[in-house]
């Protein structure tokens, strides 16, 4: 518990909102997702195979989605081969310390991983800081609630600290 407050804290002093981002990829992201008003969410639901989401945290999962209009949010890497369409598509990972990058995802350039709880404990902030660092996540985002993995081979590598 005296970890989770701590790294609110840090988060909450380190963080911005959409005035301190400058990659257009993610103010639109953003301005036009994670700060749309709740009554101007599409009608349609993501189905989210995820448990143990607080309230406010399927509500944020549901902004991500909408704004990538994506209808299903996967649980299982496995799940993505049998997807072909190019649309984008969301993997949720609910256990950051037993995660690791691979090759197969970077090749898959509308992709986005969600990872929950990345500020749990010491390890799960840890593995979270190393999947930053990995050359192949051009954009990533730590929201606090989850942290957010891009593979942008158009943009230059970029770390953001984002308060919703």
């Amino acid at each position: 518990m005296f970890f989770k407050l701590i790294a609110r804290i840090q988060f909450l002093l380190t963080s911005t909102n959409q005035h301190g981002v400058h990659s257009p990829f993610v103010f639109d992201f953003v301005t036009k997702g994670l700060y749309l008003k709740s009554a101007k969410l599409e009608q349609h639901k993501v189905h989210i195979t995820a448990k143990n989401l607080s309230k406010k945290e399927l509500k944020i999962l549901q902004k991500i989605g909408d704004y990538f209009k994506v209808e299903h949010v996967y649980s299982q890497p496995k799940e993505l081969e049998n997807s072909l369409n190019s649309d984008y598509k969301i993997l949720f990972i609910n256990d950051v310390e037993n995660f690791y990058l691979n090759d197969s995802f970077s090749a898959m350039p509308k992709l986005c991983l969600v990872f929950h709880r990345i500020h749990r404990n010491l390890k799960a902030q840890q593995q979270w800081k190393s999947i930053c660092e990995n050359k192949q996540a051009t954009v990533t985002i730590d929201l606090y609630y989850f942290g957010l993995v891009f593979f942008r081979k158009e943009q230059e590598k970029e770390h953001f600290k984002i308060r919703v």
